[in-house]
């Protein structure tokens, strides 16, 4: 082999070694440039550092939403005079009175005491009644605020009492369905207004949870006709406290607001104690009687439910949705 082609071939030998060299520095810079972390990481054992390899997928939580009813149902046929009027969502004021008598009154007495027997309210007559289930609501909410409190200083006042007097002093309670609080100091043998504020503002913040509504809120008495009053309380019934609650509605407002919720898209409302209820409205009959949808399940059977009329011109159904 010539001297000149010995020299050409250690040539090519030393292109390749060279550009082998390269190659290895490259995969060297890489590896080290992916193997490189921040600087505030140096200092992180590895068991604390993110994989992201490895997320866990979102839970979305689909909110409660009530089907149409209208597939299946059955009607119920009413009397107007009858029910229109009847029920713990009637607008009662000066346009819009109660004619009836409740059918279901109790004394007060037995729901001035706790499970126990222990007395945590007071009356101020033992002739006042109202209708069962708003005795039963006010002494679990009685109960709840003396298990808060340990006081026993409510005292029912107004409620429903037989008169003939014209002037009574609210419209409400003919339909035993409102209360008046005030309060008692029997040490002190006094008889102070029951304002809903200190420690007594529990009541307006929450009465929702037993189905009462502070019924003339000062900020509302454009909406009512009424000046503002601290201590009387009106049973509307769950759910509908608690979404009178939630928007801030009076009832004259809830009862406008309602109507447009029909059986094809009733309101869906998931209360805070997880039960689910489907809300809708129907219009009375120019008839006397009208016949008021009521929904059923895949078996058939009536879901749980209520009807109240408004008093007015319609009826709001409220249905109990099985979780």
């Amino acid at each position: 082999m010539s001297k000149a082609s010995r020299q050409l071939k250690y040539n090519n030998i030393a292109l390749a070694l060279a550009i082998m060299l390269l190659t290895v520095l490259a995969v060297g810079r890489a590896c080290s440039a992916a193997g490189d972390e921040p600087e505030n990481y140096k200092n992180i054992p590895n068991i604390l550092k993110p994989v992201t390899s490895h997320l866990s997928p979102q839970i979305v939580i689909e909110p409660f939403k009530a089907e149409g009813l209208e597939k299946n149902f059955r009607y119920l046929n009413v009397r107007n005079s009858e029910t229109v009027g009847a029920g713990d969502l009637l607008l009662l004021n000066a346009a819009y009175k109660f004619d009836g008598t409740p059918g279901d009154l109790v004394s007060c007495y037995e729901y001035l005491f706790d499970k126990t027997g222990t007395q945590i309210a007071s009356s101020s007559s033992t002739m006042t009644m109202a209708s069962k289930r708003v005795m039963q609501a006010f002494n679990e909410m009685v109960t709840a605020f003396y298990q808060k409190t340990g006081k026993t200083t409510i005292m029912l006042t107004d409620m429903y009492m037989q008169t003939e007097d014209p002037d009574k002093p609210c419209y409400e309670h003919d339909s035993g369905l409102a209360i008046d609080l005030r309060l008692y100091f029997e040490m002190e043998k006094t008889y102070p207004e029951f304002t809903g504020k200190a420690e007594y503002s529990w009541f307006p913040e929450n009465c929702h949870k037993y189905g009462f509504i502070l019924r003339y809120p000062e900020e509302k008495s454009a909406v009512t006709g009424v000046a503002g009053i601290a201590n009387h309380y009106r049973y509307v019934g769950k759910p509908h406290a608690e979404i009178m609650k939630k928007n801030s509605y009076s009832l004259e407002e809830y009862l406008e607001w309602i109507k447009q919720f029909k059986i094809d898209s009733p309101y869906s409302f998931e209360s805070e104690d997880g039960q689910c209820w489907a809300i809708y409205y129907f219009e009375q009959s120019t008839e006397q009687t009208t016949n008021i949808p009521i929904p059923l399940d895949s078996s058939n059977t009536e879901y749980t439910h209520s009807i109240s009329g408004d008093n007015q011109e319609g009826y709001i159904i409220t249905v109990s949705i099985p979780q």
